[in-house]
């Protein structure tokens, strides 16, 4: 399935990164001041760590900015604490434009308004990606369908987005908006 272009996609930062294991005994993946303040305010972020994809929590130690490195995604990189990774990271992204449909239900329910304002950043961007990845309008009446009976029912996450295939399309371009650190600096 192609996704439908999005007008101004996140920037992808890629770097190297230590591995260290935290004072909680958890894994964590270094990150560079710099891009430690690209980062500044996102809870988590999408990436991929030696080409496997992950969405996880950023951790910010008195502006020393760290990522939550889990076991499924140790495994998946083929690494453990004391290795140095590769990291390609999705930057800060805007609130997603809404698209007119979705505005039209959301004007439409007062239920799914609702859920809508409390719906995180993150889960609205996937409710906008999941409406936008497709260009056969069937699917995307069904896709708009479905999102308004979830929203209405309270359910603030679509059901089955893929985020992956959307981070990884932006993982893939190349372009001026790719930005390469090498860790340590």
């Amino acid at each position: 399935m192609d996704m439908v272009e999005v007008a101004n996609p996140p920037e992808v930062i890629s770097f190297n990164s230590l591995l260290i294991t935290g004072k909680s005994g958890k894994v964590a993946a270094t990150i560079p001041d710099g891009i430690g303040k690209k980062l500044s305010g996102m809870e988590k972020v999408e990436g991929i760590i030696n080409g496997q994809p992950f969405r996880a929590m950023l951790d910010d130690d008195n502006g020393n900015c760290s990522l939550r490195v889990n076991q499924a995604m140790l495994r998946g990189a083929e690494a453990r604490a004391g290795d140095t990774v590769q990291l390609a990271v999705l930057g800060p992204e805007p609130d997603p434009e809404i698209p007119a449909d979705l505005q039209k239900v959301l004007e439409e329910s007062p239920d799914a308004s609702a859920t809508w304002q409390r719906t995180s950043h993150l889960a609205k961007l996937d409710w906008v990606r999941w409406l936008n990845d497709t260009d056969n309008p069937e699917t995307r009446a069904r896709r708009l369908n479905k999102a308004a009976n979830q929203l209405a029912e309270g359910e603030t996450r679509p059901c089955c987005v893929n985020f992956y295939a959307y981070m990884l399309k932006r993982m893939d371009e190349d372009g001026p908006k790719r930005t390469k650190i090498t860790y340590p600096q």
